[in-house]
């Protein structure tokens, strides 16, 4: 089994490159990719880029070149719920772009046209060995539901309230939905885990920079952890 990871920034996934064995890097449309194994799987990794259209590029090209059998998308997230403190984790059961709107002609707010679908929906086995791979962790906590991108960092109150109301999304974020949207489309079973890094709130700006480091390093955690599981055939 091959997997597929991307990051949206560096730090996102720095530590997962330099745990790869016999890795092999090619740079396709300026996004490198590391090609090896990690904890006994074999993977690919890329550093898409913020936003939305960055993570297409990044997940169409890594689709078609290295023909992943899952896709997983790895990184911090704006928390919406409540029930989140900095560093818990969001593991998606399914993805929406939350600026995509063309309710003006009649659409639900969130309708991707093509797909002619709002939420998208993730890989429930995967997203099922992601909450155990946090659980065997054991020092962070997690929360599951819909998570929303949109080429936008969120950090007033009204855009969180927004995304909340049309969506009941639990995070924010800028690339999950793309790759989503992608994986659909090629039908690619993936999933999205982001620990929170802020509140998506009018504090963000101040939170994210002091945050976004043991967040990003807390998703690693748990990446590593479910890769092993991968690894004892619990996808097969």
């Amino acid at each position: 089994m091959l997997v597929g990871i991307i990051g949206a920034m560096d730090l996102e996934v720095q530590a997962l490159k330099g745990l790869m064995d016999n890795a092999v890097v090619e740079t396709i449309s300026t996004i490198d990719f590391y090609k090896g194994n990690i904890n006994g799987v074999e993977t690919v990794v890329a550093v898409a880029g913020v936003g939305k259209v960055n993570a297409a590029v990044c997940s169409q090209t890594m689709i078609l070149k290295y023909s992943p059998d899952i896709m997983i998308n790895v990184g911090v997230a704006g928390g919406l719920s409540d029930e989140f403190k900095i560093g818990d984790i969001a593991v998606a059961d399914s993805v929406v772009e939350h600026d995509m709107d063309t309710s003006p002609i009649g659409d639900p707010v969130g309708l991707i046209s093509g797909i002619n679908l709002v939420n998208i929906p993730c890989d429930k086995k995967l997203a099922d060995l992601m909450e155990q791979a946090v659980s065997k962790v054991g020092t962070i906590t997690s929360k599951r539901g819909v998570i929303a991108s949109g080429d936008q960092f969120i950090s007033k109150q009204e855009q969180r309230d927004r995304i909340k109301d049309n969506f009941g999304a639990i995070a924010a974020e800028m690339e999950g939905a793309s790759i989503g949207h992608v994986c659909y489309m090629n039908g690619v079973p993936f999933g999205v885990l982001r620990a929170i890094s802020d509140g998506a709130n009018d504090d963000s700006h101040m939170d994210y920079p002091e945050f976004v480091k043991m967040a990003a390093a807390n998703s690693i955690k748990i990446i590593l952890e479910l890769l092993n599981s991968i690894n004892g055939g619990k996808l097969q």
